[in-house]
Order: structure tokens, then C-alpha cells, then sequence
């Protein structure tokens, strides 16, 4: 750092010395500085002007630059310097000008004229102030920071008050003769007479012996040691005078999963129960201070309860915590007065922190602090303020545990779980279930993740913290809940309540991943952090850790959470992103860049000041475009942004090119000639067509071009027209016709047609017409017999079935057996068989359709009585005749199913009954067999 010299700038324009006034002190000459001009001390100057640096006056001290002179400027300048040097009230003098500037207070360090830079302005002499007074040295209270004169007959003094601020006297200088040392004491109280006696602090009184401070400290006695109730170390505490101390034990109550708590006092038990409770209420209101709890069945088969969130009443605040799940990470959230607010928050009264993990409040005006890490929690009160003045599911705080589980009525109840329950905010609020039994024999869970609250791991908590109850609570909830993993919650909670004695505990790595905790990247898991995480916001930085005050005494305890890797810091309390220096310039967008890092942003080529970590954005500079030239018909020249400059093409613009676009006729097809912009069209022969009657064809297809010739498109080509020719032919008719059929002449076409003529007899092996009205039977099949008959134009061919009697040889009379005369049955006298109704099973078919299942056809047969006897009285052969005939008949329909999935009805005659009927006896000659007549019954087709 270079010395800033005196140098007086006269103008008329220009204001002299600019004083900033804060409460009760002035900061003299605050110099701003621009790119433009720096100003330091820059007086301006006019004919008559006396009136340099007003004087500022208060009751006990002086203010900076009080000048008593009005012939000459005198202005003492202090200045201060960082870096290489620091020269405190260093007097410079130029011309009559001499100006003295103010100084500048801070916790650790002071840089007098502590430069800040923007992009406008620079100012010098910032002054910070804080407790202690800095002044490039240390300065404790009431201590003289200078002593020094204008060299021009005055003499300035400043010494430290009990603000932390310099206060100025001054007076004339008597050099000679010399003066008897001052009776007047100068102290942070102000000037003190000789023999007078004031309070220093609680334990200490100054005295004014001739002009120096004697102090007189009070002894305190040993303080007696107090052993807690709730196994936590006492804390030591001054007495209400301020000055000595004394022990007393820390209220601090925790519960966590389903749940479990821990008195003020150090009451272990557990309650399932499904409503809000008051976990701390005053008994006296006092502070107007008082927690609820929110619990709600958790899952459990048992009817187990976990805690849902919290509130925190103090004053006129409402502080609401809870946990969410957002994108499977459960986060804390936080509301006061049903507004959401985001950690690290702080007021006048509280501060809200969070290390990702867990939620702390601290109320440093009662001492109070409370965590809050979903299924956990922990209420700290100080003994001073709220012994024997809390009760509700917390208890007492009294060091004695017989009255933990206090009634709201005052009564003390046998069963904490009992009194926890009558805790309940709504009066509707149902009794929970009874308390479920104790922890399961071993042999039904598994408890080893409990084992590791007892191991090694915990070792240093041990003699701090009584692990015995977290390991009743994690083996409870492990074999109540049946979930390994949830044993996870005492852990976690036993190291939170060794955390709040000042035991750091590195745990989770001890699980073998069970209770492994994952933190949102790029941010990673400490089991120790800080309460707050530095970020690269200097104001934040400054408001929740640099600064000492009241919060931050509160909120030094080590906690787990989730902090961003080693060499990496939080860019934001509002962000997850961690950045390895902050040095960088944040974008609009929420991003950053390094110093001295360029990117392009559109047009713009864009570099992170390194001296400003501000973005500076230029446009991107473009090449003079090369000369175009569009000469092609229908080319235009159009100009185009290509990335962040301009160019010039050529473009086609068909408003430009000429001609129109032909519509061909058929077997013509649009020939187009592309040039550079526009395109010639004409039609063309399509090759390998014909076209007839504004169609067309290929290459062999049939035009219907003659009625009575065959025409085709031909593949030789019309010279002319380089179409294909059509070519025709007289038209060859068939004049073959299927059986049945004859060819015969159209008028109005130009082939005749197959006209039937008959019946067409279908049969596996030939096929045989019939004229209408005749009656054919196959050689090979004497028992069926087709009759053509014809009904309008269509001809009909009706199939008759001869069914046979039931023959058998070996029935008949030797010597009887005949065949019919058509040749089909085959009869014998039998040997005495009676006449009756058999039956043959037949497949029934007609016109080439068959029926669908075997009928059972029935017939007549069996032997009749027939004879010859010679008759005396008639003198004659006499015969007697009886045939075995039907008696009885009825007429029954079928289905036919055909080849084309078509059905007709069909009918035949079924025989009822038979019976032996009378007949004439024809007299045969010798060598002839008289055989009965046989009816056939004919069936339609």
C-alpha cells in the first residue's frame, strides 16, 4: 500500500470533507473514490472560507477534527495503512492544511482506510466497529489510543470508551513551563476526578489516584460441584451479581422413534401415542416460551408412533419444523409465523441453522436451543431461567426425577407413558393403546446394529452420556417394527446427545452401510461439521460465523450433516453447489465462472474480471463480408445472420423466373429442367404405356378398344406420337362345351355361350347327361337311379335309392333265392323269419349333396304264409299269396349339406309297421320262379 498523501484540490465545485455520523460518534473525511478521481481530504477552497470541518460536540467527548484556530486550517490527519505498513497519527504537513481523520475498529484486525472497490466508487476511511477497540494495535478499554499535538499550539487526546469507540479531547499545549501530571482520570466512563471510585465490571472497581487507575478485584469462593440427575455434565454460571459462578445442571430433554423419551431430569420412557402433545409448558409463564410435538402412527404392526414436527412458541413467533420427502431426500422445513424460511435465518430474537441433517433453534434471550431431525429431537434450557418451572412430557426440570411425570392437574402419576398422553393439545385426542410388551426374546429379531451403541465406536460417549436406554429403545424398536435399519434412529440419536455434551462421534461408517446417510450432490457426509457452513457470501459469512455475539455462543457445537468436499466451498446458503474458489463472477442464470474465464453469451464474448468479479460482455467483432454476385435468373441477394454475424447470399426468388407449368395429358409426363433458381417444364411421352380413351395401359394389358377382336398394348412404339401401338385381333370363341352344355349363338355378343341341355350326372368316376324326362341307372349300380326333370329353365336330377330288404342266404329256403328283375335286391322265401320293420343305415344323396349324419332307412321282410293245395270242391289247384308289406308310412325331412356351403331339404318315406298283406299268386310254368313285386320309391335331387 502506498501513504496517501495531503493533497488539497481547490475548486468551487467539490464539497469539503464529508462526515458520515453513526449514533454517538462522527467518522471524519469518508473518501469515495471513482475510476475518475480520487478525493482525499478535498477542501474546497473560497476567498473568505474559515469554516473547514464543522465541529461536532457531545457531552463527554470531542469528535475528530475540532479545531479551535480560525486563521489558518488546521486538520490533523491520522493515517492508516495495510500491507507493508501502518502508521497511526502520522502528521503530515503541506502548506497551512493539516487534517485528521478517523479510525477504524474491528474484532481481529483494523486496516485503516480499508478500500472498497465497485465499479463506481471507492471509499476510504470505512469505519467498522465492534467490541473491542482495534486501532492497527489492540486497544482495551479505557486505554489512551494517542497523544498528540497540531504543532501549532493544541493538543489532541484519544482514548478508547466503553463502546469501542476513540473519543477525542483537546486543549491548549503548555509546553513551558511543564504541568504537574493531570488529577484527571480519562476512562471509558468518561474523565474521572481524583479519589473517585466507579465499577469496572462485576468484580472489579476502579479508583482515580492522581491521575491513574487503580483496580480492585473482588474474590470469589470455589465453585461446589452438583451432580445431575440426567448424567449430564454442570455447566458452570455466574451468579446473578455477575461476578462469581457457580454449577448447575442442564435441562435437556430428547425423544426419538416411536417414540422414546428422556426427561429433563433423565426419566427414560416411551409413549404410542397419535396426537400433538405439549413436550415443555412454563408453569409460571415467564418468557412466554413453550414446545408442541406432533406424533402420528409410523407403520408399525403394534400400533407404534413416530414424531412428525415440531413448534416452538416464544414471544409472538410460531416456528414450525418438519421433514419432507423431495426427490427421495427427506429436508427439513421451516416456517415462522406460517411463512417459509430457508436456513441460516436470524432475527432480533432467534436463529435457525441447519447442517442438512439436522435443524437446530437457538433463543439466545432464555438460553434456549431445540434440534429437530425428523423422527429426533432435543430441547436445551438453561437451569437459571426454567428450573422448577417446566413441566409436560419433558418433566421438571429440578435435578430430581420423583416428579417427572407430572399431571397437568400437579398430581404426580406411577406411569410417565400415562402422563405423557394427558399432554395432549386437543381434548379429543383418544387414549393410545397400551404400551407394548418389552423387547422380544432374542431368538425372534435381530439386534446386532444395537450392539454397536455398547462397542467401542461410542466408547469416548460412554462416561459422558448413559448409553443403557438407547439400547432399550433400539432393540424395542428393531423387534417392534421388524425393520433392521430402524435401530439406525437411537444411534443416530445417542451420537446428537454426545454431540450436545461435546463428544463428536464418527458412527455411521461403523454400520456396514445400513445407516448410511446420502447428502445431495456434489455436497458429502461429515460426521463432525460445522453448525454453519461457510459460503462465498461474505455478508452471510460475517452475520453467522465471523461475528461473536450472543447466537453465535449458542451454535458452536460439531453436528453430522452434508458439507461440500474438501477444496470446495458453498457458493450459496441458498444453493447445493460448491465451487473451488470464490473467486468468480455469478451469472444471471444462477451459474458462476472463475476469474479471467471467457465464454460467449449470444453475440457477446464475455470474461470474469479477476480484478472486479464482475462479467464484462463485448460484442463479438465480425470480418468484413466477402462481395456477392447474383446473375442466375430468379437469384436474389439476401442477407443472413449466421451466429453472431452477417452475410450476404444468393437466393432463389420464384416470383422471378418465367414460364408456366404445362398440365400433361394422359401418357404424358412433366419433364422439368433445374437450372440454378428456375426450372424449364415440358410433357413427355411416358414410356411403355398405350393410352385409348384417355386412359392408360402397359405393356400387355388388354384395351377394350373393338368388341369383337382382342386388343393389346403392344411394345412397339408410334413414330410419331412415341407412344406404344394398340394392336388388335378377331376374337377366337371357345365353342367347347362340358357335358350337358351345347354352343350356341348370341345376337348381341360376339361369342356364343354353353347353354345346358340336360342333367348333369356328377360321378366319381364319369360323368353323364341326361335329357329331360329320361331315367338312367349305372351299370355298375342297378340300385340307383337319376331322372332328369326339367322345372322352368333349370334342370333338376332326381336320385332314386333302392334300399333291399335284409338278405340273408342262410334264412332262405334252398332253392328259392332270385334276383330282382332290375337286378338290384336279392329275395328267398325265408325259413319262417316273421314280417317286420328292419332298418339300414345310409348315407342319403342328392344333386351332389349329402346329408350330414347316416339315416337309418326301413324296410319290410320275413316269411308270409304261402301255399298251394289241391282243392276238391274246385277241383284245382287252389293258391294262397301274402307278401310282407309296409302298413304304415310317414314322410320325414333332412338337410343335404353341398359343396358350396349351401343346404336343401330333402324328404323320404319311413315305414312304420309292416305286416303280411294278401296278394295274387301268378301261376308259373316249369322252369320259372314267381317272384313278388317290387316297389321302388324314387327321391328328388
Amino acid at each position: 500500500m502506498l501513504w496517501l498523501s495531503n493533497t488539497f484540490h481547490y475548486s468551487t465545485k467539490y464539497t469539503l470533507n464529508s462526515f458520515h455520523h453513526s449514533n454517538n460518534y462522527n467518522t471524519l473525511n469518508a473518501f469515495h473514490h471513482s475510476t475518475n478521481y480520487n478525493t482525499l481530504n478535498a477542501f474546497h477552497h473560497s476567498n473568505n472560507c474559515n469554516t473547514l470541518n464543522s465541529f461536532h460536540h457531545s457531552n463527554d467527548y470531542n469528535t475528530l477534527n475540532a479545531f479551535h484556530h480560525s486563521n489558518d486550517y488546521n486538520t490533523l490527519n491520522s493515517f492508516h495503512h495495510s500491507n507493508d505498513y501502518n502508521t497511526l497519527n502520522s502528521f503530515h504537513h503541506s502548506n497551512d492544511y493539516n487534517t485528521l481523520n478517523s479510525f477504524h475498529h474491528s474484532n481481529d484486525y483494523n486496516t485503516l482506510n480499508a478500500f472498497h472497490h465497485s465499479s463506481d466508487y471507492n471509499t476510504l476511511n470505512a469505519f467498522h466497529h465492534s467490541y473491542n477497540c482495534h486501532t492497527l494495535n489492540y486497544f482495551h478499554h479505557s486505554s489512551i489510543v494517542y497523544n498528540e499535538t497540531d504543532y501549532d499550539g493544541y493538543c489532541y487526546t484519544g482514548y478508547c470508551d466503553k463502546s469501542c469507540r476513540v473519543v477525542t479531547t483537546g486543549q491548549p499545549c503548555h509546553i513551558h513551563p511543564p504541568h504537574p501530571p493531570p488529577v484527571v482520570c480519562l476512562t471509558v466512563y468518561g474523565p474521572k476526578e481524583n479519589g473517585e471510585s466507579w465499577m469496572v465490571s462485576n468484580c472489579t472497581q476502579g479508583t482515580c489516584l492522581n491521575g491513574s487507575v487503580s483496580l480492585d478485584h473482588w474474590p470469589c469462593p470455589a465453585p461446589k460441584p452438583v451432580v445431575c440427575a440426567n448424567n449430564f455434565a454442570a455447566i458452570k454460571v455466574l451468579d446473578d451479581d455477575g461476578c462469581c459462578s457457580h454449577y448447575e445442571c442442564q435441562c435437556i430433554c430428547y425423544g426419538w422413534g416411536d417414540p422414546h423419551y428422556v426427561t429433563f431430569d433423565g426419566t427414560y420412557y416411551g409413549l404410542q401415542g397419535n396426537c400433538s402433545y405439549w413436550l415443555v409448558k412454563e408453569i409460571s409463564p415467564t418468557y412466554n416460551f413453550s414446545v408442541m410435538i406432533d406424533d402420528d402412527f409410523c407403520g408399525a404392526a403394534d400400533g407404534l408412533s413416530c414424531p412428525q414436527s415440531i413448534t416452538v412458541f416464544y414471544k409472538s413467533y410460531n416456528i414450525f419444523i418438519t421433514q419432507k420427502e423431495i426427490n427421495s431426500t427427506f429436508t427439513n422445513q421451516i416456517s415462522v409465523n406460517g411463512w417459509h424460511v430457508s436456513p441460516a435465518y436470524q432475527n432480533g430474537d432467534f436463529r435457525i441453522t441447519t447442517t442438512g441433517i439436522d435443524t437446530v433453534l437457538v433463543i439466545p434471550k432464555i438460553g434456549a436451543k431445540i434440534t429437530f431431525a425428523g423422527l429426533i429431537f432435543s430441547i436445551t434450557l438453561p437451569y437459571s431461567k426454567f428450573g422448577n418451572n417446566t413441566w409436560g412430557q419433558c418433566g421438571t426440570c429440578d435435578n430430581n426425577r420423583t416428579d417427572d411425570c407430572m399431571l397437568p392437574n400437579g398430581k404426580i402419576d406411577a406411569s410417565c407413558p400415562n402422563m405423557a398422553h394427558e399432554w395432549h393439545t386437543d381434548s379429543n385426542c383418544q387414549q393410545p393403546p397400551p404400551t407394548p410388551t418389552t423387547t422380544p426374546t432374542p431368538d425372534t429379531c435381530n439386534t446386532s446394529i444395537c450392539e454397536i451403541i455398547e462397542s467401542s465406536v461410542f466408547e469416548a460417549c460412554h462416561k459422558v452420556v448413559d448409553y443403557r436406554p438407547f439400547v432399550e429403545a433400539c432393540e424395542f424398536d428393531v423387534c417392534h417394527m421388524h425393520i433392521n435399519h430402524v435401530g439406525c434412529i437411537s444411534l443416530q440419536t445417542y451420537a446428537e446427545v454426545c454431540a450436545l455434551a461435546g463428544v463428536c462421534i464418527d458412527w455411521r461408517s461403523s454400520t456396514k452401510g445400513l445407516c448410511v446417510h446420502t447428502c445431495p450432490r456434489p455436497k458429502v457426509y461429515q460426521p463432525c461439521g460445522p453448525p454453519v457452513e461457510p459460503t462465498c457470501d461474505s455478508w452471510y459469512n460475517q452475520k453467522f460465523i465471523s461475528t461473536v455475539n450472543e447466537f453465535r455462543a449458542m451454535d458452536t457445537v460439531e453436528m453430522e450433516g452434508c458439507f461440500c468436499p474438501s477444496g470446495t466451498i458453498l457458493l450459496s446458503s441458498a444453493s447445493d453447489e460448491c465451487v473451488p474458489t470464490c473467486e468468480i463472477c455469478r451469472l444471471a442464470n444462477g451459474k458462476w465462472k472463475e476469474a479471467n474465464a471467457t465464454w460467449t453469451e449470444g453475440c457477446k464474448a464475455c470474461i470474469c474480471e479477476e480484478d472486479t468479479l464482475q462479467v464484462t460482455c463485448r460484442n463479438v467483432s465480425c470480418p468484413a463480408p466477402p462481395p456477392v454476385s447474383c446473375e442466375e435468373p430468379g437469384q436474389v441477394k439476401v442477407t443472413h445472420t449466421v451466429g453472431c454475424c452477417q452475410e450476404d447470399k444468393c437466393e432463389c426468388d420464384v416470383k422471378q423466373c418465367s414460364g408456366v407449368v404445362p398440365s400433361c395429358p394422359v401418357g404424358y409426363t412433366l419433364h422439368t429442367t433445374v437450372g440454378v433458381c428456375c426450372s424449364n417444364h415440358s410433357c413427355e411421352p411416358i414410356p411403355g404405356v398405350c393410352v385409348f380413351n384417355h386412359r392408360q395401359y402397359q405393356v400387355g394389358d388388354s384395351v377394350p378398344m373393338k368388341s369383337c377382336e382382342k386388343c393389346l398394348c403392344s411394345p412397339r412404339i408410334n413414330a410419331s406420337s412415341l407412344q406404344n401401338i394398340i394392336e388388335c385381333q378377331p376374337l377366337q370363341c371357345d365353342a367347347h362345351c362340358p357335358v350337358g352344355y351345347e354352343y350356341q349363338l348370341s345376337l348381341t355378343q360376339c361369342c356364343g355361350q354353353c347353354v345346358q341341355v340336360g342333367c348333369v350326372v356328377a360321378l366319381p368316376n364319369s360323368t353323364h347327361a341326361l335329357k329331360p324326362g329320361t331315367i338312367w341307372s349305372p351299370a355298375w349300380n342297378p340300385c340307383v337311379k337319376f331322372e332328369c326333370v326339367k322345372i322352368g329353365n333349370h334342370f333338376i336330377t332326381v336320385e332314386a335309392k333302392t334300399v333291399c330288404p335284409a338278405y340273408d342266404p342262410a334264412e332262405c329256403i334252398p332253392g328259392t333265392e332270385t334276383v330282382a328283375p332290375d337286378g338290384c335286391c336279392h329275395t328267398c322265401i325265408h325259413k319262417g323269419q316273421p314280417c317286420s320293420v328292419g332298418s339300414t343305415a345310409v348315407t342319403v344323396e342328392s344333386q351332389g349333396c349329402h346329408s350330414k349324419e347316416v339315416v337309418n332307412v326301413t324296410s319290410c321282410a320275413g316269411a308270409c304264409g304261402t301255399f298251394t293245395f289241391y282243392s276238391n270242391k274246385m277241383r284245382a289247384l287252389q293258391h294262397t299269396c301274402s307278401c310282407c308289406q309296409e302298413v304304415a308310412t310317414s314322410e320325414r325331412q333332412i338337410q343335404l349339406s353341398c359343396s358350396d356351403s349351401t343346404e336343401i331339404s330333402y324328404s323320404y318315406t319311413h315305414i312304420e309297421a309292416c305286416a303280411c298283406l294278401d296278394t295274387d299268386c301268378s301261376v308259373v310254368r316249369r322252369g320259372q320262379i314267381s317272384s313278388p313285386v317290387t316297389k321302388s320309391r324314387r327321391r328328388r335331387r
